[in-house]
């Protein structure tokens, strides 16, 4: 039985991409790293970031700042298209009745 474990534990190796130790090649593993880990894998290490770009990140852009103005100012977004002649029915219509 303990044999039919092993042939299974090699055929999971295998498959896995585990390198065994008893499997005798030129380029040895050593701290049990597997096949796939050593040699397809690609490290990618993100620098850390600087002040500078953590501060950037912070700030907002002339957009945002515009966007932001204009959402407390309403008026910004008709305001341009406004006919004087409405300006005068506006006041009169404003205007409290003196009776």
């Amino acid at each position: 039985m303990a044999s039919a474990r092993v042939k299974t534990g090699h055929f999971l190796a295998k498959v896995l991409g585990i390198k065994l130790n008893n499997e005798g090649s030129s380029d040895d593993l050593t701290r049990g790293e597997s096949i796939i880990s050593v040699q397809t894998l690609d490290c990618y290490v993100e620098p850390e970031p600087t002040s500078e770009e953590w501060v950037r990140h912070l700030i907002p852009s002339g957009h945002d700042v515009v966007t932001y103005a204009r959402s407390l100012f309403p008026f910004t977004y008709w305001i341009g298209r406004y006919n004087l002649q409405w300006l005068i029915g506006d006041l009169v219509a404003g205007r409290p009745s003196l009776g």
